[in-house]
């Protein structure tokens, strides 16, 4: 009897083992990546809201300016918008605990190294920071503007931190109910990962989809914006911001009361609504 404690002992000594080395093996960033640049040290200088705030004079403007950041500036966070449907465009959106920002890279497919939930972290000391109608993004210069920085560039800058997981704190959207909620935030948080709760589409006929060429207002734009209700019938004043190169840019828009996720930016002093892909749409039963 006693050998057979000491064997189940020994079992539980080995298990115990094993799972202290798996939580150690993921706490410990990972080397070797294909993709980014492992010279990247793997801890933050400044948190996203300290950046944005720093540079707030160049971020909150009606006009589109920008800055160079200078000195250590290293920001850590978890991807929670990538491009993977094509309604978010050569973009990903980074979070931390803090808040979160847009980081622009001109290529396409960013998703396949980057998605959602993946960890990164990134070396911002000599890129742009600045404003897109008052919406904080980080890149480099472009026709006098913030733009989107080359790929290399990128993939100098970035360092992929463990695989992704969907259990990051900032994977969690912020619930938001009725208008009155929504306005209690302050836009200068914009981009932030929210859900919609229980709200409508008044144009959902059954018939009528997100982003159709056809509905689009001139043929400079390419995309649709649909209004959204909440269920006590006010208005959002957030409309659905869609690109007609979106993949479910034809889908039907969903009749009833949904929970729509999305990325909610700014434009100037209205909320856009970016649903990253059609799993961000939940319809109630």
């Amino acid at each position: 009897m006693k050998k057979i404690l000491s064997i189940g002992c020994v079992g539980m000594l080995i298990c115990a083992s094993s799972f202290t080395s798996c939580m150690n093996d993921f706490d410990t960033p990972v080397t070797g990546n294909a993709f980014g640049n492992n010279s990247i040290e793997p801890e933050r200088t400044i948190s996203i809201a300290n950046l944005k705030e720093k540079y707030d004079g160049f971020i909150d403007t009606s006009a589109d300016t920008y800055t160079t950041m200078e000195g250590k500036t290293r920001i850590e966070g978890v991807i929670v918008g990538d491009d993977e449907s094509g309604n978010i465009y050569k973009q990903l959106v980074v979070a931390d605990e803090t808040g979160a920002i847009i980081v622009g890279v001109n290529n396409t497919g960013l998703y396949a190294a980057c998605p959602v939930g993946q960890k990164v972290v990134i070396n911002c000391e000599g890129l742009q920071i600045g404003s897109y109608r008052k919406l904080a993004q980080i890149g480099t210069t472009y026709e006098g503007k913030v733009g989107r920085m080359p790929e290399y560039e990128w993939k100098q800058r970035v360092r992929i931190i463990n695989k992704p997981q969907m259990f990051y704190e900032e994977l969690k959207p912020l619930e938001i109910s009725n208008a009155t909620e929504l306005a209690a935030i302050d836009m200068k948080r914009a981009p932030l990962l929210v859900t919609l709760k229980n709200v409508k589409f008044p144009e959902a006929n059954g018939k009528v989809a997100f982003a159709p060429e056809s509905d689009i207002a001139s043929p400079t734009l390419s995309f649709v914006e649909r209004n959204i209700n909440f269920a006590d019938g006010t208005a959002c004043k957030a409309v659905a911001h869609t690109s007609i190169y979106a993949n479910f840019s034809k889908d039907v828009l969903p009749e009833g009361n949904t929970n729509v996720t999305g990325i909610l930016t700014r434009y100037n002093n209205n909320w856009q609504l970016l649903i990253r892909t059609s799993a961000d749409i939940k319809q109630n039963n």
